[in-house]
């Protein structure tokens, strides 16, 4: 048994809680905004139906966040809503692709030693103006494929509105499983104008396990955003875990999320992060105290590598598979064959160049982030 196969079987011993309490947990990048790039999911509906359609499609995606050294992996059910499907035409029901995703993800999982996990999303249920009672009721259905399938632990997130971040939390304790409360908001707050701190406190007073934001802003204002919720819970004394699972997108420094930009969401290449940017991203968002580092859309699984790579110290010497033959920051560049090209090796070169394009912002790596910490007062 390798090194790594030894560590994932170790590992495999431990749900989230206990994973977090020992160390650092790295999630995985953004599935269904990956499998649409690939063809197999529709831009603007998002919804998961490959996971019956084309299921070998969705195994290899989460084989390769798996290998890039993700230890969770999170099934491909983003959106899985039936009225979405039926407007599209798809003849599975959301119950059909809920048990499917959550089915392929355990196979890969068995394979390494990841945990899995699969999230309660934003509903039309709310959105149509139901009471807090039906909501819960609608969350607890869309749960029973998950528990039937066997997932670690519920992931609450791409969800705007406090209220139905609580009733989705609510619902999920139920299942006895550990709860991940992951907003979809920035510095700017919930769709209703409540502050991040409120969020936070929120989230953690209905009973999540973990708190912090998902998706809609990249890296720099994700940290901020959890940074003032750290306070927040701190001051209350209160002390969840943090979560944070940025968008691998350079976002406006206005703080405003990405989806306010004309580039969103397929034209975002030129403002996407490099490798290093994730890494730095990782080592910064350790420092805030944050256990649970991923990514949402537009982290592919190079990212993921990157931060595994950055945290190698905290997560008692694992390597992921996929690991750069490079080795960390360009190791290895050295010996190409052209001699500019062999001075690019090591951290003070990377994160220090700076984008030679017009983007959302121009800083190099490591200006991206101490930017913030400027900001912050830090």
């Amino acid at each position: 048994m390798s090194t790594t196969e030894q560590a994932a079987s170790t590992a495999a011993k431990k749900g989230l809680l206990e994973r977090l309490r020992d160390g650092v947990v790295v999630g995985d990048g953004g599935m269904i905004c990956e499998m649409e790039k690939r063809g197999y999911a529709q831009t603007g509906y998002w919804t998961p139906e490959a996971c019956v359609q084309f299921p070998e499609a969705v195994r290899e995606l989460h084989r390769e966040f798996a290998r890039a050294g993700a230890d969770v992996l999170q099934a491909l059910n983003f959106f899985a809503n039936d009225s979405l499907m039926k407007e599209l035409g798809v003849e599975h029901t959301a119950q059909e692709v809920n048990r499917a995703a959550c089915r392929i993800a355990r196979e890969v999982a068995a394979e390494r030693g990841q945990l899995v996990t699969a999230s309660l999303t934003a509903t039309p249920v709310f959105e149509g103006g139901a009471t807090t009672e039906e909501v819960i009721e609608a969350y607890r259905q869309q749960l029973v494929p998950f528990l039937e399938e066997k997932v670690d632990f519920i992931m609450c997130e791409w969800l705007f509105d406090i209220r139905e971040m609580e009733s989705a939390i609510r619902a999920a304790k139920e299942t006895g499983l550990p709860v991940v409360g992951c907003m979809t908001i920035g510095t700017h707050g919930d769709s209703q104008g409540v502050s991040v701190e409120e969020c936070a406190l929120r989230m953690a007073r209905a009973g999540a396990d973990v708190v912090g934001t998902n998706c809609a802003v990249g890296p720099k204002n994700c940290l901020q955003t959890v940074h003032r919720m750290r306070l927040a819970l701190e001051e209350a004394d209160l002390h969840p875990y943090l979560i944070a699972q940025p968008i691998g997108l350079k976002t406006p420094k206005t703080g405003e999320s990405m989806m306010e930009t004309p580039q969103w969401p397929i034209a975002c290449e030129p403002v996407t992060i490099s490798r290093w940017e994730a890494h730095l991203f990782a080592r910064e968002a350790y420092e805030e105290g944050i256990r649970y580092i991923g990514g949402c859309c537009f982290f592919r699984s190079y990212h993921i590598r990157a931060m595994s790579e950055e945290l190698i110290p905290e997560r008692a010497g694992f390597k992921p598979d996929s690991a750069s033959l490079l080795g960390s920051w360009g190791a290895g560049l050295d010996r190409f064959f052209h001699p500019a090209v062999q001075t690019r090796v090591g951290r003070d070169h990377w994160a220090h160049l700076a984008p030679d394009h017009a983007t959302l912002g121009t800083e190099s790596p490591s200006e991206y982030f101490a930017n913030w910490r400027k900001m912050e007062g830090k």
